[in-house]
């Protein structure tokens, strides 16, 4: 019976517990301390669990044979399309992908099964060709042997590392040779084995669990450690990201209770934390470890920096997708396999349009809800698994369909009469994570946001109470629990008319240049002219910036502020953190992109020198509280919507010592958090270089 490749480093790292670079014939590390290498000692461990595993590896006993595997519809490997759309890549081309296999299986037969799942298993098979190729000696037959443990069937991964016994696994020898031509039984490698046990000692033992927690932590995929171990990290970590302006805590406090009953919903969790693990490189923040207290089992994972939770994450990714389809009825599901291929937010838009069409009027009940909060929640979460590591840029290639979804969401609650139509708090959650990062995506680009902010009954569906003028109405305030919650989503409205305003400005200014750089065209009257934004549209979004600041809370103005040595702002409140600082940079964004105005603008060569004065002063100081916010380092649901608004604070930016901060704090959040900032950090530098 084949084994598993243990630690190759030499004895005397093995004995010092130091990381040996493996080097042949002797290792660096003991030339460079002038001292004799020991050599390597090529070992293999044997993972044995009792009568169960001996009676299936057994000559000649095929009872209760298993269901292969490879048949199972819920395995990822490297060619699954959620590795097609790009979700997942590997950094190490010597592994092999893991065929999950998710099928239920008894507790009976959990600890039986993981080692047959192992040894079946491509990683299996990979290592034990490289250590064969490497290391067998002539004569030797353990070709044969690993070619009979392929043979064996692949059974279900749900394995948990307890189920798994260290004291069962014992080395085994690389080298052994079986009688005559014929490959050697399970008796006479269990007793070889067990002869090369005494031989060995403490350091041994110690390289074999090192090699053994890497064993498992690739068999755990769909176990219940590590769903808990995933759930947890989100719930803790990743989930304040997306109720950073949702008092009631949707995300945090229901989702996790609602995918105890939709699995596509608790696998989609399960993905999004495996992917920030995997940017993390496996480090989790230590702040809920207690100082004098051992962590929760469901807290630490066995080697979790060298899991490669990136193809984890694909895999949670594509059993979200799969569930997610498998759950509605026949009549809305894909016909194809192939719908795995279509992004979670058509899933949910095509269920949702096909269910307003089918279902007659006031036939809407709670349950229908209920459905459509866990299938947009999963959206959300799917496409915050998305932007994660994506460039600010590319945003907009994930959203293209928001507003569709929530025009079918609209549609659906058309039927059951309700006026005026209010979301519920879990579709209201949904929306404003898509509004704001719809925002930003516009930002990046200068293009207009997909959720059209003259789409008034869309946003009074949000709870917002908008004049027809397009001003927002004080008094829907009420619609939210806590006035924080109104000031945030309400300027998230604002910037939405900002940023269109800004792709307005830009596409006026593109087509002035190409018609004084083209002939010009004869006149026709099926396109009309783009005339560039008036000054009246940029007073009327300068008043709703103004108004809106003038009736905040208390709770919007900062409790600290340090100017030595570097200015900070602090404010108690994370959302309020946040908010601000999205106010400073939309001022800091009308004050940049005013209009010329030939009745109010400046006469004479002081007046406009004095105009720009002003417009420096202004650019200063909103740079300084956007800087000054982001150095106080508040939670990280505020620090994850920051590079966009410090990439524009750092254009305007001149002196070196100020860049350096902005460049700081932009690696810091990408440290910290796992976010994506390298692309904001490259242009930014382009920039600075170019003044």
């Amino acid at each position: 019976m084949p084994g598993v490749p243990s630690n190759k480093a030499c004895e005397r790292c093995k004995k010092r517990h130091l990381k040996c670079d493996e080097t042949r014939p002797r290792c660096q590390r003991c030339t460079n301390a002038g001292v004799e290498c020991p050599g390597y000692v090529q070992t293999r461990k044997f993972i044995d669990q009792g009568a169960s595993v001996r009676r299936r590896y057994a000559p000649y006993q095929e009872s209760n044979p298993k269901r292969d595997a490879s048949h199972s519809p819920n395995k990822v490997t490297r060619d699954s399309p959620s590795n097609i759309e790009g979700s997942a890549t590997r950094n190490d081309a010597s592994k092999e992908p893991i065929r999950n296999h998710v099928a239920e299986t008894t507790a009976a037969d959990q600890s039986a099964d993981a080692s047959q799942a192992f040894f079946a298993s491509p990683i299996a098979d990979s290592r034990r060709q490289n250590q064969i190729q490497a290391d067998t000696q002539p004569g030797s037959d353990t070709n044969a042997v690993s070619t009979a443990a392929r043979e064996q069937p692949l059974s279900g991964l749900h394995t948990r590392a307890a189920h798994v016994s260290h004291s069962h696994s014992s080395p085994f020898d690389d080298g052994l040779h079986s009688h005559g031509d014929a490959p050697m039984t399970y008796h006479e490698e269990h007793a070889a084995a067990h002869d090369k046990l005494s031989s060995h000692d403490g350091q041994s033992v110690q390289s074999d669990k090192e090699g053994f927690h890497e064993v498992v932590s690739e068999l755990m995929t769909d176990s219940e450690h590590e769903i808990s171990f995933l759930i947890r990290h989100y719930s803790q970590y990743i989930a304040p990201w997306l109720d950073l302006s949702d008092s009631r805590k949707f995300f945090t406090t229901y989702v996790p209770i609602r995918a105890i009953d939709d699995a596509y919903l608790r696998y989609s969790m399960a993905a999004l934390a495996a992917k920030h693990l995997g940017q993390m490189k496996g480090a989790t923040c230590p702040e809920s470890i207690g100082m004098f207290t051992s962590p929760a089992v469901m807290e630490t994972y066995p080697n979790a920096p060298e899991v490669d939770w990136y193809l984890k994450a694909a895999n949670y990714y594509y059993l979200s997708i799969a569930r997610m389809n498998s759950s509605m009825p026949e009549s809305f599901a894909a016909p194809s396999s192939s719908a795995v291929l279509e992004g979670p937010v058509d899933i949910v838009k095509n269920w949702l349009h096909r269910h307003a069409e089918t279902t007659p009027p006031s036939a809407t009940d709670d349950t229908l809800w209920r459905k459509a909060e866990a299938l947009l929640a999963t959206a959300t979460i799917l496409t915050m698994y998305k932007l994660i590591n994506e460039p600010g840029e590319r945003w907009n290639l994930h959203l293209t369909s928001v507003n569709s979804l929530f025009e079918s969401v609209l549609h659906l609650y058309g039927n059951s009469h309700n006026n005026p139509i209010k979301f519920t708090n879990g579709i209201n959650a949904s929306f404003w994570n898509f509004a704001r990062q719809d925002y930003l995506a516009s930002y990046f680009n200068r293009l207009p946001t997909y959720f059209d902010p003259t789409n008034l009954p869309l946003w009074r569906a949000a709870g917002l109470s908008i004049t027809e003028a397009g001003e927002i109405d004080p008094s829907s305030s009420t619609s939210f629990p806590t006035p924080e919650d109104f000031a945030s989503n309400s300027l998230t409205y604002l910037l939405s008319n900002l940023t269109n305003f800004l792709a307005h400005c830009r596409t006026s200014q593109l087509d002035q240049l190409i018609t004084h750089q083209s002939p010009p065209a004869p006149p026709t009257t099926t396109t009309p002219p783009n005339h560039p934004p008036t000054s009246t549209t940029w007073l009327n979004i300068s008043v709703s910036f103004q108004s809106w600041v003038d009736r905040m809370p208390e709770t919007f103005r900062p409790c600290l502020r340090l100017h030595s040595p570097r200015p900070e702002v602090y404010y108690s409140l994370p959302s309020c953190a946040s908010t601000m600082q999205q106010y400073h940079f939309g001022r800091l964004a009308l004050c940049l992109n005013r209009p010329a105005d030939v009745i109010t603008s400046p006469t004479t060569a002081f007046d406009r020198l004095q105009g720009y004065r002003e417009v420096t002063k202004e650019v200063d100081y909103r740079c300084q509280e956007i800087v000054g916010i982001a150095a106080a380092r508040p939670q990280s649901c505020a620090r994850i919507y920051m590079p966009a608004l410090l990439f524009a604070a750092g254009q305007c930016l001149e002196k070196q010592s100020e860049r350096q901060v902005v460049e700081e704090l932009l690696c810091g959040i990408g440290a910290d958090l796992g976010w994506e900032t390298d692309s904001e950090i490259q242009r930014l530098k382009d920039l600075w270089e170019e003044r």
